[in-house]
């Protein structure tokens, strides 16, 4: 496993966020279906994480 899939893996995201390497930019996608509090907890934990650079979408 890579590093991302264990993060969300250890972080419990692997449910509700993928995420995606294109042209060296990490890119983190959150299902769009979830509640806002599950969105905005793991936009937090995601940007802690990587101290604000990956690119995050709620599809």
């Amino acid at each position: 496993m890579n590093f991302e899939t264990t993060f969300l893996t250890n972080y419990g995201l692997q449910n509700y966020v993928s995420f995606s390497r294109s042209s060296g930019t990490n890119l983190f996608s959150i299902k769009g279906s979830e509640s806002p509090k599950m969105i905005n907890h793991a936009r937090y934990i995601i940007s802690e994480m990587y101290d604000g650079i990956p690119d995050v979408v709620v599809n």
